[in-house]
């Protein structure tokens, strides 16, 4: 990520924090390399974040935010409800094609830190709940086939969209994104 001209110093440590995070690893991240690379003092980093853990938090939820939003502005390119539903599917494999197929950064800030950090866990659980009730909130206004209950067909598509990642992010591809979206398409 670039840094842009009057780029709050806060900013600039996030930025830092979560393009290292996600490529390298939180446990692999030092202290000293975001306060190097996010070309700030030592002082200026725990002035805003008391600990690694805290910056990890602040990573979260603001990755939180900004991936409803993005998740949000493509749903709603669609106006049919199912195809708002199958538009997950597509916001996911551009997100994964984006992201150069490195997976779910909840995920892996869960492999990582989610044991050892309530507060951590506590925020990709809630990630993940929110993502799972706008589902939710698309599988009841899709008017499906009904092959499925609500909640069979909001839990099959949140498994499918978590599993695609984790392929995509195996095989390198989001053909498994796609396959997951056709399959919901006979559903729906």
């Amino acid at each position: 990520m670039k840094k842009q001209r009057g780029q709050t110093v806060t900013d600039k440590i996030i930025d830092t924090a979560e393009r290292l995070f996600y490529k390298q690893g939180y446990n692999i991240t030092g202290i000293n390399q975001v306060i190097a690379e996010a070309d700030i003092a030592k002082a200026s980093l725990y002035k805003h974040f008391d600990s690694k853990a805290d910056l990890l938090l602040a990573y979260m939820q603001r990755f939180h935010k900004d991936w409803l939003n993005r998740l949000e502005i493509r749903i709603n390119k669609e106006s049919d409800p199912k195809q708002k539903l199958l538009a997950i599917f597509d916001h996911m494999t551009e997100r994964q094609l984006y992201r150069e197929y490195r997976g779910c950064a909840f995920v892996k800030a869960n492999n990582e830190a989610g044991d050892s950090n309530e507060r951590v866990l506590a925020e990709i659980q809630n990630a993940k709940k929110h993502f799972k009730e706008i589902i939710e909130k698309l599988v009841i206004n899709s008017d499906h086939k009904k092959l499925l209950t609500d909640q069979e067909l909001t839990e099959m598509i949140f498994l499918m969209t978590e599993g695609g990642i984790v392929a995509a992010s195996i095989f390198k591809q989001a053909e498994d994104l796609q396959s997951a979206k056709k399959i919901i398409q006979k559903l729906i």
